[in-house]
């Protein structure tokens, strides 16, 4: 009889619980490491700590780095709590940074990874409802629990996302920016989550008249075959005619139709005319209006998704750092 046999069976019972818990956890795929105390699956430790499938890491008065034996690392910021997997760090209360590594963060339901590699980000978990993105190298995207794409953060910017719906297959979204036409197709470039999205329309929407212009395009999102945005547009508001040059050219758009040069007419010759009467006052000049801006905020397959603005010096990481928990500084 093996020596686990001659155990009491309630003492067997314990053990073989502890043997399984621990396979479940998996081996040990990295260390969390702080200048003091810290917790760790709600135990408080000194110095460090190793890391399996799932540890709960709580730094409350000092900030603890999370790093991974494939390189990536993450810091959990004082007062922040963070559920560390061996390819996603859930970030369930603070704010923490993406400092090294292809390493996915998830906050409210949300996925944000690198777009491209060397990319870092700040996190704040902002309240009930909303988490806030600044990218302080390269770019970020965030996609919904679909997995479907809703908004790119470049380098030195900042968003606030709120879920607002996140099932079905078809979510509400509201974007603003240039309409053209890239590989034969009409898309928008919205301007606040910085995405191409092809236009479609199942109620006869045209879109051909307005390309080249700015538009505020409201609809549902479906996902495409890459991951991205397909509008099915419900409405479409001309807001600002031109200005899209620039934008059709950085996104690899189709050429837009160039207008036609103005021909000059034959002078007329001259003829006499009776001076007109004096007039009293001078006509008024007309009214120009100034040109419309972004309306720094939008819905993203039932997201809202609102501009932080950068505030200090410190860039992106001073705007969610200043706004985690304190007053609105958001973009309207």
């Amino acid at each position: 009889m093996s020596k686990l046999n001659s155990l009491h069976p309630g003492l067997r019972g314990l053990i073989a619980g502890v043997a399984l818990a621990a396979m479940a956890q998996g081996a040990p795929f990295g260390v969390a490491t702080a200048n003091g105390d810290f917790k760790v699956d709600n135990t408080l430790v000194r110095g460090s700590a190793t890391l399996r499938e799932g540890t709960l890491v709580e730094a409350a008065s000092v900030e603890a780095l999370v790093k991974l034996a494939n390189g990536a690392r993450f810091v959990v910021r004082e007062g922040g709590r963070a559920r560390v997997y061996s390819d996603r760090v859930v970030l369930e209360q603070g704010r923490g940074d993406l400092a090294a590594g292809s390493y996915r963060v998830e906050a409210k339901g949300m996925t944000f990874a690198p777009g491209e590699p060397g990319s870092r980000a700040s996190f704040a978990i902002r309240d009930a409802a909303a988490v806030q993105v600044a990218a302080t190298f390269g770019r970020i995207q965030a996609r919904n629990l679909a997995g479907m794409l809703i908004s790119n953060i470049d380098s030195g910017s900042a968003l606030e996302f709120e879920p607002q719906a996140q099932g079905g297959a078809a979510l509400p979204s509201s974007f603003f920016g240039c309409v053209l036409k890239k590989d034969g197709k009409f898309v928008i470039y919205d301007q606040t989550t910085r995405m191409i999205v092809e236009l479609r329309s199942s109620v006869g929407v045209e879109f051909a008249g307005h390309v080249g212009n700015r538009v505020q395009a409201n609809g549902t999102s479906r996902a495409a075959a890459n991951g991205a945005q397909t509008l099915d547009v419900s409405t479409v508001s001309p807001v600002e005619t031109g200005g899209c040059s620039t934008v059709a050219e950085a996104i690899g758009a189709d050429p837009m139709t160039a207008a036609r040069p103005e021909t000059k007419a034959a002078k007329p010759a001259p003829t006499k005319q009776a001076k007109a009467p004096k007039a009293d006052k001078p006509a008024p000049a007309p009214k120009v209006s100034p040109a419309p801006k972004s309306p720094g905020s939008g819905m993203s397959a039932g997201t809202k998704i609102a501009i932080v603005a950068l505030v200090g010096g410190g860039g992106a990481v001073a705007a969610v750092a200043a706004t985690s928990g304190k007053g609105d500084s958001r973009s309207r």
